[in-house]
């Protein structure tokens, strides 16, 4: 059986309520209780890898797809509202993974010490000898390379960090939203090959109704703003 669902519209919570374990516990997520996934059956863009797996669980909405790479299995579609869904999903993983993929960039100590040092300073080969300057050089080439790596802003440090906070979510926002604004343009939703369709915006059944609340649980009015700047 393949469960073919928006990003944060449950689709693990269901495969474990099918699997009759825990699926009902409000305000978590259940993406890591289901090991066996292949990471490549998310999105079906690369080669897809066999797989003995009952059930799979896949963001692809698009049927032609999903008939290509695994014809005659049955198809259970998760119909929810894209904007909500991603919202849910960025709360929950998707701003988080943003910030642990943001690298920061930042000249070396030995390329700083080279380009800034005097020309009566020593030449070093390398960044433990920086250790073993003379302290006053040591605490000039300290004090300018905290500088270059974190640029004096206009406001206090508590309203900079605010302001990146707020930077940051609004750029993983973007990207979260863009991407699969995207994604589902390249393979638009279709569900003509659907065997169930369960639509949780207007289900009554105890599913539909816990995803109801799920999905109205994680507001943010970043994340509307954003998308309502990349839908106008």
């Amino acid at each position: 059986m393949i469960i073919a669902f928006y990003p944060g519209a449950g689709g693990n919570r269901y495969l474990q309520r099918i699997l009759d374990c825990d699926w009902s516990q409000p305000n978590r997520s259940y993406d890591l209780k289901n090991t066996d996934q292949q990471f490549k059956h998310r999105y079906l863009l690369d080669c897809v890898p066999s797989f003995d797996s009952q059930h799979i669980l896949t963001h692809c909405m698009n049927s032609k797809k999903i008939q290509e790479l695994f014809p005659g299995q049955p198809v259970v579609f998760i119909k929810s509202d894209l904007q909500t869904s991603l919202q849910r999903e960025w709360a929950l993983h998707g701003h988080e993974r943003f910030l642990n993929q943001a690298v920061k960039i930042q000249a070396s100590r030995l390329e700083h010490y080279n380009a800034f040092k005097d020309l009566s300073w020593p030449v070093i080969a390398s960044e433990d000898q920086l250790d073993h300057l003379p302290s006053i050089i040591l605490q000039e080439i300290n004090d300018d390379y905290v500088k270059v790596i974190n640029p004096e802003n206009n406001v206090p440090g508590v309203l900079a960090q605010l302001t990146q906070h707020t930077l940051n979510k609004i750029n993983s926002a973007y990207e979260i939203i863009m991407w699969h604004l995207n994604y589902y343009k390249t393979y638009p939703v279709d569900f003509s090959c659907a065997n169930q369709i369960i639509d949780v915006s207007d289900g009554d059944d105890e599913f539909s109704l816990l995803m109801q609340k799920e999905l109205n649980r994680y507001q943010s009015e970043i994340f509307k703003q954003v998308w309502d700047a990349v839908n106008e």
